[in-house]
């Protein structure tokens, strides 16, 4: 896992931000506010693409009041700029990108 870190995000809902804490070597939580729903997500997979880059996932808890659904996220910390992609049933639903 990173160390702790924030990222500004820009998505369809405007800016928001994603604030990350390790909780041990594999896990981590984040933080996070979008169109002014709190929700707390779980990260319960790291890993590194063939090229390097970190990769961090697990699922949007808590954003059924805001999508009407869960998703799994990925954050690609290395991408340039950074990027989430939300997924759905194995097709990415979403992609918002570091502001």
């Amino acid at each position: 896992m990173p160390l702790a870190f924030s990222l500004s995000i820009s998505g369809i809902e405007g800016e928001y931000t994603v604030c990350f804490q390790p909780t041990d070597e594999w896990h981590g939580l984040i933080d996070v506010s979008i169109g002014g729903l709190d929700m707390r997500w779980y990260v319960n997979m790291a890993h590194l693409e063939d090229r390097g880059g970190l990769v961090l996932g697990g699922m949007t808890s808590g954003s059924e009041p805001l999508w009407n659904d869960q998703f799994w996220f990925e954050i690609h910390l290395d991408d340039t700029p950074p990027v989430i992609r939300y997924w759905g049933d194995r097709v990415i639903w979403r992609e918002d990108r570091a502001a």
